[in-house]
Parts: C-alpha cells; structure tokens; sequence
C-alpha cells in the first residue's frame, strides 16, 4: 500500500479512489500480458510511471475492465523483447524502434483493449490528461494515431 500512500500525498482521494486505486495496483505487477498479446487494443507511452498508473486509474474509473489494462515498465519490455517475447512482433520495424527506444529510455506503457473501435475517442480523452505520448490504436493490420 506505500504506492497508494504516495498517490494520496500527491493529492486527495475519495474512498472510491482509494479502491480503485487498490485495484489498479495489483494488475501493475511485473508482468506482460500472456502471449500472444491480443490484437486491437491501444498503446502508449508515459515518461513518468506515475503518470501511467494515474492513467490506468482513469480508464478503471470509466468502466474499463482491469482484466485490459496493463501498465508496462519500460525495463520489463526491454526484457521480454531480448528474450524474444515481443508484444509488437506486428509493428512495422519503424514504430517498433520507435516503442523500444522508449522503453529502453525507461518510459512505461499503458495498454488498453477496448471493447470496440468507438471507445477510441474515449481512451484518448482518459489518456490525454495523463500526458500520454505514442498513443496508437494497433489492429490486426493496421495502426492508427489516437494523439498528434
């Protein structure tokens, strides 16, 4: 609970807040999605991890279920791709130079499967405030840019 202890000195949480917090925290634990990570689902980038959770947090707010939303540390990516566990095996080579540069930088990842293209718009006004960056909505073939 010294994460939850943290947000509250950062500022003040209705008891609400506090759960949902709560509940966030347990699916940040170090580990990627089982593989193989599903198609249609947004990623983005946040220098600061802190940033990344209140993100998270507000996607849980939403009504997004926990169970899609994951928060990754950029050294636990950066791991997982040299041990040939690749969440972006279907990026194209630029936009995955792109992502492990950052990781390698530290940053950390939000993801979040939305359950149909027309939560997007939602996903990136929960996101945005957080100071999201790279914010890409990855389908089977496509990638489409939710933030400029």
């Amino acid at each position: 609970m010294n994460n939850v202890a943290i947000l509250e000195q950062n500022e003040t949480l209705t008891v609400e807040q506090q759960s949902v917090v709560e509940q966030v925290l347990v699916f940040t634990k170090r580990e990627l999605p089982a593989a193989p990570f599903p198609k249609k689902y947004v990623l983005s980038m946040f220098i600061d991890l802190q940033d990344a959770r209140q993100a998270a947090l507000s996607l849980r707010a939403a009504g997004f279920d926990e169970r899609n939303i994951y928060i990754l540390e950029g050294r636990d990516l950066v791991e997982a791709i040299s041990q040939g566990q690749s969440i972006m095996d279907f990026l194209t080579s630029m936009d995955y130079d792109v992502y492990l540069r950052e990781a390698s930088r530290g940053h950390s990842f939000v993801a979040v499967r939305p359950a149909s293209s027309t939560q997007l718009k939602q996903i990136r006004d929960l996101l945005s405030p957080h100071r999201a960056r790279l914010a890409n909505y990855i389908e089977t073939w496509t990638v489409t840019e939710l933030l400029p």
